[in-house]
């Protein structure tokens, strides 16, 4: 049974061949989007440009946007004096002036676009040096506050979205090869070869199954060594990481084959298999730690088994706290009932006398 089984999965290996541009895609569209999406999201530090003014606030000012950082990581603002008035093209679509209004030193924050993200940011740098500036003119009065860091050095939001994304990478590597392989072999009609073949059908789906989450194990791998080369981030120990995506590979192979062995046509099983990898993405902590968003997001986010993915991955990225051995349990639970789907489905598909006889 063991040899007719690696014999299986020699040939799904051998039919890599066939779909090599899905291939392809399965493994380096997660860390192509990472890449892309790393240059846009928000940094720590802003440039915020300063007008140079004669008012004693102004350097007082700037010593206090140097003093905005964090304990254990970057600053949060570079000011950058520049010689600016109303009037002149605002540099970096953003700068600061100090004008005198009712006759107190007042510091203007003017905009050259508006977006509701970026000015929130900028005006969020820009409090925080008025807040240091404030307790400085309080003295003792000031209320004081005590940081202590969980880490000795802070960790980029570059790492957690790559981390999260890592189970999407599995998800999208496993079940786009099954959607497409599964829904052309009825297609192509050579689905009759599964139903005439000698070997047991549980073999043949094994070995798909089998070869299709190691597809996914591959892709997200392919983003973890993208994670380590921007951000020098990886996970320890590394094997319960790869046992962890082995899972999400299962269920997402689990979840394209299903879909291909309904539909039986390979756009709409593609496209099934594209919305479940990002649903399961964005509803299961793909920016953040659902319990820290709460409410609905949260309650659906326990439905969802890329929100275990992220809770069991979070400890080995961030050393702050132990692993979660119920996490790898729920992911276990998940993927044994898309097993069991999958064989229900099949059986149906395939072995049943109706579809032989169509």
């Amino acid at each position: 049974m063991m040899k007719r089984l690696l014999a299986l999965l020699r040939n799904e290996l051998v039919m890599t061949r066939t779909t090599l541009s899905i291939h392809l895609l399965g493994f380096f569209q997660p860390a192509l989007m990472f890449s892309l999406m790393a240059f846009v999201l928000v940094m720590p530090t802003f440039e915020l440009y300063v007008a140079r003014s004669s008012l004693p606030l102004g350097e007082s000012l700037v010593e206090a946007m140097v003093q905005v950082n964090s304990p254990i990581g970057d600053a949060y603002i570079e000011p950058l004096l520049v010689e600016w008035q109303q009037g002149d093209d605002i540099p970096g679509g953003q700068v600061v002036e100090l004008a005198i209004s009712d006759g107190m030193p007042t510091a203007v924050q003017h905009f050259d676009l508006i977006d509701s993200n970026i000015v929130k940011n900028y005006r969020n740098r820009l409090t925080s040096a008025g807040l240091i500036l404030w307790e400085e003119e309080l003295g003792r009065a000031a209320i004081q506050i005590e940081e202590r860091p969980l880490l000795p050095v802070d960790v980029p939001y570059n790492v957690y979205f790559g981390m999260g994304m890592l189970p999407l990478a599995a998800w999208i590597g496993a079940s786009f090869v099954a959607a497409f392989l599964s829904a052309q072999e009825f297609e192509f009609k050579t689905i009759q070869e599964y139903r005439l073949a000698p070997a047991h059908w549980g073999l043949v789906l094994g070995a798909r199954l089998l070869r299709l989450s190691l597809t996914g194990l591959l892709s997200s791998m392919v983003l973890m060594i993208t994670l380590y080369v921007f951000e020098q981030a990886w996970p320890s120990p590394l094997g319960l990481a790869l046992g962890m995506l082995v899972l999400m590979g299962l269920i997402g192979a689990c979840v394209g084959t299903s879909a291909a062995l309904v539909l039986k046509q390979t756009l709409p099983s593609f496209v099934i298999a594209l919305a479940s990898a990002f649903f399961t993405w964005i509803m299961g902590g793909a920016f953040g730690l659902p319990a820290g968003f709460g409410g609905v997001y949260e309650a659906v986010s326990r439905w969802v088994p890329n929100s275990y993915a992220v809770r069991a991955l979070f400890p080995l990225y961030y050393p702050i706290e132990p692993s979660h051995p119920n996490s790898y349990l729920i992911l276990f639970v998940f993927a044994t009932a898309a097993v069991i789907a999958t064989i229900l489905i099949y059986r149906k598909s395939v072995l049943s006398v109706e579809e032989v006889r169509q």
